[in-house]
């Protein structure tokens, strides 16, 4: 593949518990410093300009939804819904984008109504995405990229794949599906996977302890870590960048912290029983332990990493 690719660089700290090593949190705006090899890190919620485009809810009923539907908090955390350079060619229009994985379809549906001189489809196994919409530029259908997806190889400007890192093994990542994504990607377009680390980073003890659990019931834990060898190793891409958004969670962040909080709170109690059964504790020691990591959040000025890899076909 010679010089053509920007292969990233390591810039990371080694967690003190488990050996693995994640990103570290920078102090500083990420957006005026960014790192070579086509990494760069972003602090969450804060947007180029310096401006907030995507605020957090206000209303009891906004809160309750962003807690719902991840596509809210992404946003904010990112401020903004892809980091492909395709802003251009979607508002010129003809522009085609496909959706992976698309659930309830709420990505989908706001590009739609954003860009309406482009075209987009969102596709998933299971039939949650809505039928009555009103964007005549969107359409949803079920499919499964283990069996090929029915389009024609390089359809699509920017194939977009968020939050499915969990939905197959890593072999069938790397033998299939990645192939798959990039068969529908046009030469010099773009593929876009979003992922948010399984576990925390800056823990105490009781934090670990989730973590551990949170790690034992995913079933791609490192998967963050292999997107880029997998992409380079394929022998498709001509460049790939991978921006890194830092979300913090606790007190010590303000108000997108106090979220974190919540956002942690509510996917940790969907998990509960798995968590209970896998650090085999009683439901009261369970909720001891949620209590202590809340306050170990600011002892350790906590976060979690959410990232992008960006890679255009050649």
């Amino acid at each position: 593949m010679g010089n053509t690719l920007r292969r990233l660089n390591t810039n990371s700290i080694r967690d003190e518990y488990n050996g693995r090593r994640r990103p570290a949190c920078l102090g500083q705006d990420p957006q005026t410093t960014p790192t070579s090899f086509g990494r760069k890190f972003i602090i969450a919620s804060k947007s180029k300009s310096g401006e907030m485009k995507y605020p957090l809810p206000t209303t009891a009923e906004e809160k309750k939804l962003w807690l719902e539907d991840p596509h809210y908090l992404i946003r904010h955390l990112w401020q903004n819904n892809f980091s492909s350079p395709v802003e251009e060619i979607l508002k010129r229009g003809g522009a085609n984008v496909l959706d992976i994985g698309c659930g309830a379809g709420t990505w989908s549906l706001e590009m739609a109504k954003n860009y309406p001189e482009s075209n987009f489809i969102g596709v998933d196994i299971a039939p949650i995405f809505p039928t009555n919409h009103h964007e005549k530029n969107l359409k949803f259908t079920l499919g499964n990229i283990i069996e090929g997806l029915p389009f024609e190889d390089n359809t699509f400007d920017l194939v977009f794949a968020r939050l499915v890192g969990d939905s197959f093994s890593q072999k069938e990542w790397e033998e299939t599906v990645l192939r798959e994504l990039l068969r529908l990607t046009k030469s010099g377009s773009w593929l876009e996977i979003m992922q948010n680390d399984s576990e925390l980073s800056r823990c105490g003890k009781n934090l670990e302890k989730m973590n551990q659990a949170f790690l034992a019931i995913n079933i791609n834990n490192s998967i963050c870590e292999k997107f880029e060898d997998w992409l380079l190793g394929d022998n498709q891409v001509s460049s790939i960048n991978h921006e890194i958004a830092i979300s913090p969670i606790g007190t010590w962040a303000g108000k997108t912290g106090e979220f974190g909080v919540s956002y942690i709170r509510h996917l940790s109690s969907k998990m509960k029983q798995q968590i209970m059964s896998h650090l085999n504790i009683t439901e009261e020691e369970y909720d001891n332990m949620m209590e202590m990591a809340e306050l170990e959040y600011n002892q350790f000025t906590t976060f979690r990493s959410s990232h992008r890899f960006i890679a255009q076909k050649k």
